[in-house]
C-alpha cells in the first residue's frame, strides 16, 4: 500500500472524540493476536513467543461480549506491518502496511465499521519511537529508511 492509500484509510475512519469525549468512555485494551481467532478455535497457543491467531475478525465477533462487560471503547494492537514474530504489533517495518497476521485493510475497515454499529469507539495504539529490532540496518524500516 502506499502513503496515499494508507492516508486514505486513516482519513476515512479517523472520526475521533476530543479530549473529554474519550474521558467518557470505558476503554478496553485488546492485544490483536492473543484476543480472538476467526476460525472460532480457542485451543492454547503452542508458541507464545510468535503468532497464535487472533485477528479482526476474531475481534469482530466479540464485540457483544465487549459492550456486555460494559465497555463502549477497544484500544487494539498496532495495526502496522511487523518484523515476524512481532505478534504484540511493537516490531514495526512498515508503517505503510497493515500486518496481514491480523487481517487484511478491508478486515480492519469491517472492524471499526462494526464497532461504531454498536456504539464501540476505536483506539489505534501507535509507538513512533521504535521499530523492529533490525540492528542499524534502517533501510528494512519503511519509509523512514
Amino acid at each position: 500500500m502506499n502513503k496515499t492509500a494508507f492516508a486514505s484509510i486513516l482519513a476515512t475512519y479517523a472520526v475521533a472524540g476530543d479530549t473529554s469525549a474519550w474521558k467518557q468512555r470505558s476503554v478496553y485494551q485488546v492485544l490483536t493476536d492473543r484476543f480472538a481467532r476467526a476460525d472460532g478455535n480457542s485451543s492454547a497457543c503452542s508458541n507464545l513467543s510468535n503468532y497464535c491467531g487472533g485477528n479482526y475478525q476474531g475481534m469482530i465477533q466479540h464485540l457483544d461480549y465487549i459492550a456486555g462487560m460494559g465497555f463502549d471503547a477497544i484500544w487494539i494492537s498496532p495495526i502496522v506491518k511487523n518484523l515476524d514474530p512481532g505478534y504484540h504489533g511493537y516490531w514495526a517495518l512498515d508503517w505503510e502496511d497493515v500486518n496481514d497476521h491480523f487481517g487484511s485493510e478491508d478486515d480492519l475497515k469491517a472492524l471499526v465499521e462494526a464497532a461504531h454499529a454498536k456504539d464501540i469507539w476505536v483506539m489505534v495504539d501507535v509507538v513512533a519511537n521504535h521499530v523492529a529490532p533490525i540492528g542499524d540496518d534502517f533501510s528494512r524500516i519503511n519509509p523512514l529508511n
